[in-house]
């Protein structure tokens, strides 16, 4: 059965759960665990109810099978692995030459725009705030990075962990470029007398 035909309808979404199950069988919870603990810091963090309608929607498609465990007590649960089928539509979609440019939203960088409209005073304490971030992130990176194996198989996800960090330093640069450079802006408090 070749859906080839079909591959080009599904949203990146689809792609990324078959990636994710491609890595062994998992549950619906644990497509999500994973999930948060991978794809999410750069691409997706789903919701349980999106990961369960995708797992279904690539079931009837024939991308996943999935197969029922009786637990004694916890309801059952059900375990999916990507299919044949899935392999392959899941190697189409990795090697289309589309490559799309990123696109981020940042309500924090949308306040900042404006902020002409903003004392410099509240600007401050959100560029803080969005250092603070900056560090964080780059700090959860750097203990990824001394947990990850060595192993031929962690390259890629380890390539991918050094493009996060590479944007965490950036962004923490940036922050504090751009607190000092609002720093200059602040006014200046008059002499007490």
């Amino acid at each position: 059965m070749s859906n080839s035909t079909t591959d080009r309808g599904l949203p990146a979404t689809s792609y990324a759960i078959l990636g994710l199950i491609s890595f062994g069988e998992m549950s619906g919870y644990d497509v999500k665990q994973f999930a948060d603990r991978s794809i999410g810091y750069f691409f997706w963090s789903p919701a349980s109810s999106q990961i369960y309608a995708e797992l279904r929607r690539l079931t009837s498609m024939g991308y996943v099978r999935e197969r029922e465990v009786q637990q004694e007590r916890r309801p059952d649960k059900r375990l999916y692995r990507i299919t044949r089928d899935g392999e392959q539509a899941l190697q189409r979609w990795l090697e289309r030459p589309d490559v799309a440019p990123d696109m981020s939203k940042s309500l924090f960088l949308l306040k900042l725009f404006f902020g002409r409209l903003t004392p410099v005073e509240t600007l401050i304490p959100q560029l803080e705030e969005r250092r603070r971030q900056a560090q964080e992130s780059l700090a959860q990176f750097e203990e990824m990075e001394r947990h990850m194996g060595d192993s031929e198989d962690q390259i890629f996800p380890h390539l991918t962990l050094k493009c996060g960090m590479a944007h965490a330093r950036a962004n923490l640069q940036w922050a504090e470029d751009a607190l000092q450079e609002l720093s200059k802006r602040l006014p200046s408090e008059p002499p007490h007398e």
